[in-house]
């Protein structure tokens, strides 16, 4: 039972990660104040593995650990719900020959108060000594007591940031493997994708002649499905890489020319219907034009296709600025979106839409936000269904 008391209070001050760590203002602190409350010169916060002592605070002793079989704490841990006291260690039969007792420092009075883990592991104790007798009043054992539970409680902080760096590396190694996967994923379907294009180009021109309608008709659904799947392939590519993108060097910018060409891009050879975009004129700025280009591609292009049969798309993009970040908004005059699908749209291949009614792979808005999050940046959906969408972003200068 005692060893393994022994292994959960190593493991503890393990999961802690404090043993043999420097000194810490916040420790330090608390030894100063319990040692003025308690008008004691020494005051230690004691953290104790298998065979030592380790004072992650020492105010009064030059000390940083001792060997465990001259602890007073580890006798203060076995009753971890009082405060151990020995008012005169020389007349004390467990620390009488303590070399700490008949040498320097030369302890006289102890009070230590147990510290333990939120499942009830003690592993240390807040204790305040003094080399004559002192009594301590029922109120400075009180404030020890307190203090003992700040000592914990900067403890736990501690491990929940180490656990918080931990799932953040993991999150992020899971997220890089992820991103190569799907890079490795789509640059290998290309291939097959060409060739599977290749084939049927050769058996339609060979084959042409002699087709009927429903042959047509299945060719021309063939050809669809493997435009789509390319085009998933090109979104997979796109968003594999839009991780790194904005790591390069920033460029000034001319936003007008920016615009205006995605704009030109998205609609030259439309005759009909022809989108309608307002804009105001933009000054020059230094941030990414790369990521600049793919978010106003991804915003401009939703809006062109986001749109009831037979409307004129209308695409009205504002801009703002303040002394730290410049901001816009992409608002159209499409189909808009439900209200409780506005939390969801940055998800990958989190679609609204079937793709006989609104082609598209799901991956738009998640590079989007990605891209933004690559330039620290924020990006929010506002919309009213039927009426359209305005996505806002902001960019820090």
């Amino acid at each position: 039972m005692l060893n393994d008391q022994k292994s959960l209070r190593v493991k503890t001050l393990e999961d802690y990660g404090v043993l043999d760590t420097t000194p810490e203002q916040m420790f330090d602190d608390i030894t100063a104040i319990a040692s003025s409350i308690c008008n004691m010169p020494i005051a230690l916060i004691s953290l104790l593995d298998d065979k030592r002592q380790f004072f992650k605070s020492h105010l009064g002793i030059p000390i940083s650990e001792t060997p465990i079989e001259f602890s007073f704490c580890v006798h203060a841990i076995e009753k971890p719900e009082n405060i151990f006291i020995v008012e005169d260690a020389r007349l004390d039969e467990r620390f009488k020959n303590n070399p700490f007792v008949t040498s320097d420092p030369n302890i006289v009075s102890y009070y230590g108060m147990p510290l333990s883990s939120g499942n009830g592991i003690a592993f240390g104790t807040l204790c305040v000594i003094d080399n004559k007798v002192s009594v301590l009043t029922e109120e400075q054992k009180k404030a020890l007591q307190s203090l003992s539970r700040q000592v914990v409680h900067l403890l736990e902080l501690r491990r929940a940031n180490k656990l918080l760096i931990s799932y953040q590396a993991q999150l992020e190694n899971y997220s890089s493997r992820m991103e190569d996967f799907a890079y490795m994923a789509a640059h290998d379907l290309k291939a097959p994708v060409r060739t599977i294009g290749s084939l049927l180009k050769l058996i339609e021109e060979n084959h042409k002649a002699i087709w009927d309608e429903q042959d047509e008709m299945y060719f021309d659904f063939l050809y669809e499905s493997l435009e789509k799947m390319n085009t998933l392939i090109l979104d997979l590519l796109d968003f594999a890489k839009v991780n790194t993108a904005g790591q390069e060097s920033k460029e000034k910018i001319d936003l007008n020319e920016l615009i205006s060409g995605v704009f030109e891009m998205y609609t030259t050879g439309i005759s009909t219907n022809k989108p309608i975009l307002n804009c105001p004129v933009f000054p020059e700025i230094i941030s990414s034009k790369i990521i600049l280009t793919v978010l106003f591609q991804n915003l401009i292009g939703n809006a062109i296709k986001y749109q009831p049969k037979n409307n004129v798309p209308e695409i009205d993009i504002t801009f703002s600025e303040t002394e730290t970040e410049w901001n816009f908004t992409v608002q159209d005059n499409g189909i808009g979106i439900k209200e409780e699908h506005l939390t969801t749209i940055f998800k990958p291949f989190k679609r609204l839409h079937s793709q006989s009614e609104y082609a598209g792979s799901g991956l738009g808005l998640a590079a989007c936000k990605k891209l933004i999050d690559n330039l620290n940046g924020k990006i929010w959906v506002s919309s009213v269904l039927g009426k359209g969408t305005k996505v806002s972003f902001s960019i820090p200068k």
